[in-house]
């Protein structure tokens, strides 16, 4: 019944039967049978009929199945399939689009804009909603402060064209005083406003080459913090909701499983340079979906990632987007993503 071809394509009835079989498997969570789909068919085709497409469904790898008497359920090549073939433009429904409206329309700052975002995709999708802010590396700066707050450490304060508001605690080897530190503060305002730090940062090492004698203590400082362009991205900067929707997934009960899930949850900068990892070896345009063994991630082998980009106004990429199991309601995940990512960015230009 499967039409045997290199590219492994897939009669009309089959495909038909795949897509049902998903959907069901979706909505239910239970193995899905040759009489159920006969039945949501109206009959017609036989459970015989059904049965045998499902058996060459099985061995092209599109299904899989659990018991020898049990039903099929998508293997993650049907998955694939399936989500391969879904119109990526499908629109939100106007119940969804009203939430998302009325839920943005209170954010006064662009961190609000964020957290409210993940807040929405993990609420409609049941699953975990994660935005991870523009990199720090390739932020235009705005506005800088350096907050003394004791025993080596130091708040770095950043704001950015766009208004986003990120901090980072550096640590110092010898004190400074809030003064030195305010000087620090209008050095880099007056002479780097409107760079990225990136830019900032070599600048920063040349000016240590030739200015060390003049300014040596407070290049040191900023040495010490243009270093941290380059660590693993600050928790501020992540916003990560709905992790507890995993625990209501039956297919999640096993308990070491989940210690381990929710350990790569709560270090959020190992997740956010996993997926960073995981976006920009294929950046999305659009809507991205990556399933299974496609994360690269032992761990989330059964997961699925539906993201997308969302621009700034100083050009600066940040994402969005849906953790949940293989197990998912794909058209409203990516109709969500898809909507939120144009909203968001227009929200952070505006």
């Amino acid at each position: 019944m499967v039409a045997k071809s290199e590219g492994q394509q897939l009669d009309e009835r089959a495909r038909d039967i795949l897509k049902l079989i998903i959907r069901s498997y979706v909505n239910s969570g239970e193995p899905v049978g040759s009489r159920t789909l006969a039945k949501s068919m109206d009959w017609k085709f036989s459970p015989a009929t059904i049965r045998n497409i499902m058996a060459d469904l099985e061995e092209d790898g599109y299904l899989a199945q659990r018991h020898t008497s049990a039903g099929r359920i998508p293997s993650e090549k049907g998955y694939r399939f399936y989500v391969d073939r879904l119109a990526e433009s499908g629109k939100v429904s106007k119940s969804d689009e009203r939430y998302i409206n009325r839920m943005l329309a209170e954010s006064e700052t662009p961190e609000d804009v964020m957290s409210r975002a993940s807040v929405i995709l993990s609420t409609i999708s049941k699953n975990v909603g994660l935005v991870i802010a523009p990199p720090m590396s390739a932020t235009i700066l705005k506005h800088i402060e350096f907050v003394d707050l004791g025993d080596g450490k130091i708040l770095v304060v950043f704001v950015s064209k766009t208004g986003l508001l990120q901090r980072k605690l550096i640590r110092v080897t010898e004190p400074y005083t809030q003064e030195e530190l305010d000087k620090a503060s209008r050095y880099l305002v007056e002479k780097f406003s409107g760079k990225t730090l990136t830019e900032i940062r070599s600048e920063l090492l040349q000016a240590m080459q030739f200015e060390r004698t003049l300014f040596d203590r407070m290049l040191t400082l900023l040495r010490s913090w243009s270093e941290t362009f380059e660590e693993e991205a600050v928790p501020d900067s992540i916003y990560l909701q709905g992790t507890v929707n995993i625990l209501n997934q039956p297919e999640f009960a096993d308990v070491e499983r989940m210690r381990t899930l929710f350990q790569m949850f709560e270090e959020k900068s190992r997740l956010v340079k996993i997926l960073n990892e995981c976006i920009s070896a294929n950046p999305p345009e659009g809507v991205k979906i990556s399933i299974g063994s496609e994360l690269g991630i032992p761990d989330m082998r059964d997961f699925t990632l539906i993201a997308s980009s969302y621009a700034s106004n100083d050009r600066t990429p940040g994402f969005l987007g849906i953790i949940g199991p293989t197990r998912m309601e794909y058209e409203r995940g990516i109709s969500i993503v898809s909507y939120l990512g144009r909203l968001v960015g227009e929200m952070m230009n505006a």
